[in-house]
């Protein structure tokens, strides 16, 4: 392949790996919004499967996103074996695509891609397993208020 196909790959590549995290973040933006914003507490089975729901979603983003660094890591790698040919020498973008595949940036796109969906795994079961109704919310500040004077 050539450089311009490699390039035109792993950008294409990077912009559906952008697009997934788009998707993760607009997910949890209505779940969350979701359950704050509903006057009534889930009951225990809306409760489960909003968790097991979840948890699918997430899964399947996470290995989605996953599979595709994985595909772009190679593309990076098949851009190092040609970063010495003609075609390449002195091109900025081969060199900064080169410097992000020797200082093994994937493992912290790995790393990254799984904390976060762990993280948010976590905020959601929690938001999911405490939810109360707004009114109860602004009846217990009332009593804290009440209580402070």
């Amino acid at each position: 392949m050539t450089p311009y196909e490699l390039l035109d790959l792993a950008l294409s590549l990077s912009n559906r790996l952008d697009t997934h995290w788009s998707l993760f973040i607009t997910v949890h933006l209505a779940l969350i919004g979701g359950i704050i914003y509903v006057d009534r507490p889930l009951t225990r089975k809306e409760k489960i499967v909003a968790i097991v729901i979840y948890c699918g979603f997430a899964a399947i983003n996470n290995l989605m996103m996953q599979s595709q660094a994985q595909f772009l890591w190679s593309i990076y790698h098949q851009i190092d074996a040609i970063k010495n040919e003609s075609c390449c020498n002195g091109n900025h973008v081969i060199s900064h695509i080169v410097n992000l595949y020797e200082s093994n940036a994937i493992t912290t796109q790995k790393y990254g891609i799984n904390a976060v969906h762990l993280a948010m795994f976590i905020i959601i079961s929690l938001s999911i397993f405490y939810d109360k109704p707004v009114s109860a919310l602004t009846d217990e500040k009332e009593i804290l208020a009440k209580d402070k004077a």
